[in-house]
């Protein structure tokens, strides 16, 4: 991986032009190909939100390299529409699961459920932002249980497959965050808020945020040689979930917008690229490690991050790894 230029250094700190298409296009030119040159035949990927957007390019990327894919969906209809199209797509091995991550009955089972003895691969995609504050049946907001209770739930659960892999290399854990956590602070204060002004966007920044810190935190407790966590933010993409929570947005800047195959790519490099074996902890943006705070005032103290694993883990309602 190269130095980046004096115009690559120019552009990518208006943000626009780093996190549309054409950033993509500049930082692609960097790209090694054969860093996804891989086969991933025997192994076994568990990719949350694939029916749809990054987590169904993540599944076609996977797919394609020969890796079983097990597809975590809410909706039946969508889930099996997305796995019967992949199928077409690849002629890959793709298993479709009905799991709701802000459901920890539903996770519940599908971690107990017979099935693969091993994960190799674990994508955390899928997500929610409403324009409403609601809550499930354990009481959290849906926002906060969706993208940062559910997802370290299914990964405590799934802790036993991910360091059960007998081929020596270690699992991986990709957290697909958002460049929109840049300008929050991270508090678990409003994460945990149930009352007051409720703003989805922000909401949904917050556990961005979040995501970012577990995946930091995660890291500092698994040993690196088993089990790696890393978190990573698409750019601007062009996705369902973006044209439907975010229509003014969509609308001002569709024709600037990735692909879903270009803001997932980096999900994807996570999860193959063998120069990556061990490197834990990181934070990614089109194949390079990038920082996770660009302006003041965003740095959170340490016992703020304490508090977070603390709270997340009695929320998860499992044993933290050790």
């Amino acid at each position: 991986m190269t130095g980046r230029s004096l115009i690559d250094r120019v552009l990518d700190a208006t943000v626009a032009a780093s996190f549309d298409r054409t950033g993509f296009a500049r930082h692609a030119r960097r790209f090694d190909p054969d860093d996804l040159d891989v086969d991933l035949r025997g192994r076994v990927a568990v990719v949350t939100g694939a029916n749809s957007g990054l987590g169904f390019a993540a599944a076609e990327g996977l797919a394609r390299r020969g890796a079983q894919v097990h597809m975590l969906c809410r909706s039946r209809e969508r889930g099996e529409a997305a796995r019967t199209e992949l199928a077409a797509r690849t002629g890959g091995d793709l298993v479709l699961h009905l799991v709701d991550l802000s459901d920890p009955a539903s996770v519940a089972r599908y971690c107990a459920a017979p099935g693969c003895a091993r994960v190799d691969v674990l994508v955390h995609n899928a997500g929610a932002l409403l324009s409403d504050r609601a809550f499930t049946s354990d009481g959290l907001e849906v926002t906060l249980a969706t993208h940062v209770v559910g997802p370290l739930r299914l990964t405590l659960g799934l802790l036993p497959k991910l360091v059960a892999a007998p081929d020596g290399r270690p699992a991986r854990i990709i957290w697909v965050s958002s460049g929109g956590m840049y300008p929050r602070r991270l508090s678990l204060a409003r994460l945990a808020a149930t009352t007051g002004p409720f703003d989805g966007v922000n909401a949904y920044a917050d556990c961005k945020r979040a995501q970012v810190v577990l995946s930091e935190l995660l890291a500092e407790r698994l040993d690196p040689a088993v089990v790696t966590s890393a978190a990573m933010h698409p750019g601007w993409a062009a996705t369902p979930g973006v044209a439907s929570s975010l229509p003014r947005f969509h609308a001002l800047t569709r024709r600037l917008l990735r692909s879903p195959e270009e803001g997932s790519d980096t999900v994807l490099w996570l999860a193959v690229c063998a120069r990556l074996d061990g490197q834990t902890g990181g934070f990614w943006f089109d194949r390079r490690a990038v920082s996770t705070h660009l302006l003041p005032g965003t740095r959170e103290p340490a016992g703020e991050r304490a508090r977070l694993w603390d709270q997340v883990v009695a929320w998860s309602g499992l044993p933290e790894p050790h």
